[in-house]
């Protein structure tokens, strides 16, 4: 992904573009306290494509659809917090999914709760992972569900469950221009070592983030994304990542 000087987000928020909806309320959490030059792991369970949705009045007219794109998600989410890394002192160590994680991804990411501590299925997959790279914690994103134990207050009502990852809803939506929203249903974790184990550190859910797709003219059917809609898309979800991932990295104090 072609890197843009001062950072997708620091462009879009220039061009009035991106609409963010904070979150409501602050999460009371005692940061993570790293050292300078700590390790820092970051992973990405997050498939690489974009669900559709058209609202409609009437259930016979929404319409939804997954698609597949080309991003590297990955460095998408490496460049969302490289540069809040290198102020803080971190170094930022990229890393596959390894199989004990993908194994559990629908267990420990889809199915777990993180309201509270980390899942029991994610607790080995994420000690093995941390030992084998001999990290001081590790930021991992994944799909969340469009549910009640993922989205709590944020969850979109007239979306099916089911949904998960990145998005656009088109159709009866409530914004002010008629515009297209992007939606989230990604979880952004932070985790590390304990004497007890792997624990749950920090965590920002995707769905409290909403940003406007501004540049949107509807095609002559509404239930399919204009042509050309992915390479506009890209930077508007890299913006998204990096408002949740900004938020994330406040949960974690570095020793002077």
């Amino acid at each position: 992904m072609a890197r843009c000087r001062g950072g997708w987000l620091a462009v879009l928020m220039a061009l009035n573009v991106v609409t963010f909806v904070a979150p409501a309320g602050a999460r009371d959490v005692t940061p993570l306290k790293l050292g300078r030059g700590a390790r820092v792991g970051v992973i990405s369970l997050l498939d690489a494509e974009v669900t559709h949705f058209h609202a409609a009045k009437s259930i016979k007219d929404t319409a939804l659809h997954t698609e597949p794109v080309d991003w590297s998600v990955p460095n998408m989410l490496y460049e969302a917090l490289r540069e809040r890394a290198a102020q803080m002192g971190l170094v930022l160590v990229p890393l596959a999914p390894t199989e004990e994680l993908q194994r559990s991804r629908e267990s420990c990411f889809l199915n777990g709760e993180f309201n509270k501590k980390l899942p029991k299925d994610c607790v080995i997959p994420f000690e093995h992972l941390g030992s084998d790279q001999r990290l001081d914690a590790v930021i991992a994103l994944a799909p969340g569900l469009n549910n009640s134990a993922h989205a709590g207050s944020s969850r979109r009502k007239e979306m099916q469950d089911y949904v998960r990852g990145w998005g656009v809803e088109t159709g009866d939506i409530d914004s002010p221009d008629g515009k297209p929203s992007l939606f989230s249903m990604t979880e952004l974790l932070l985790v590390a070592p304990s004497p007890e184990g792997p624990v749950l550190r920090g965590r920002e859910w995707g769905g409290n983030y909403t940003l406007g797709w501004a540049s949107y003219v509807a095609p002559s059917d509404p239930k399919t994304l204009p042509p050309n809609s992915y390479p506009q898309l890209q930077p508007l979800f890299s913006a998204l990542l990096a408002r949740q991932a900004g938020r994330l990295m406040d949960q974690i104090e570095v020793a002077p």
